[in-house]
């Protein structure tokens, strides 16, 4: 079976509940061994999935999470209502009084961790386009709810490498997923 390339981000391609399900189609088809041995997800196709495939991914207080990729690095946006986030650090000492909702913005490198997880090391956070000192980042991690992990340094998050899946990584634009085969 043939597996269609990624949706192209400059054909202006916005994330869908349509879109998730093309996309899960793809991630199954590949997944049960249908085509190429390599499936390429650009951003649009990776926030449709988040948005509006995996409940429960995403806690309460966040909203239009967006997945995007770039030089072979990683983006996580969405915007956080404050309110739902008790833990987050002291950002009213950096950003003044803080509004109910605040675009936090997360970046980094997607790194292997191990047999059924990659980690996204993050080195720059920024709330409301206001970078955040990098002394800061495993606090406000921790303040988003990131659990504490005895194999992750502080400032990672764990990303669960999907059954059926050999590895994960970023080239230019795009996830590209290596299947299990």
């Amino acid at each position: 079976a043939f597996v269609p390339a990624p949706v192209e981000e400059d054909a202006g391609v916005k994330p869908s509940a349509e879109l998730a399900d093309a996309t899960l189609d793809r991630f199954e088809r590949f997944r049960r061994g249908g085509g190429e041995d390599h499936l390429s997800l650009c951003g649009p196709e990776l926030s449709s999935v988040v948005r509006y495939s995996l409940p429960g991914i995403v806690p309460p207080g966040v909203t239009d999470p967006t997945v995007e990729l770039t030089s072979g690095r990683v983006r996580l946006k969405a915007r956080v209502a404050t309110a739902a986030f008790p833990r987050l650090p002291h950002l009213d000492q950096i950003l003044g009084m803080l509004p109910d909702t605040v675009l936090i913005e997360l970046e980094g490198s997607l790194v292997p961790q191990d047999q059924a997880t990659m980690a996204l090391l993050v080195d720059k956070v920024q709330a409301s386009h206001v970078p955040i000192p990098k002394s800061m980042v495993a606090e406000v991690l921790k303040g988003l709810g990131r659990q504490p992990s005895p194999t992750l340094p502080p400032d990672a998050l764990p990303v669960p490498i999907p059954d059926g899946v050999r590895s994960v990584y970023v080239q230019r634009d795009s996830l590209v997923l290596v299947a299990k085969r």
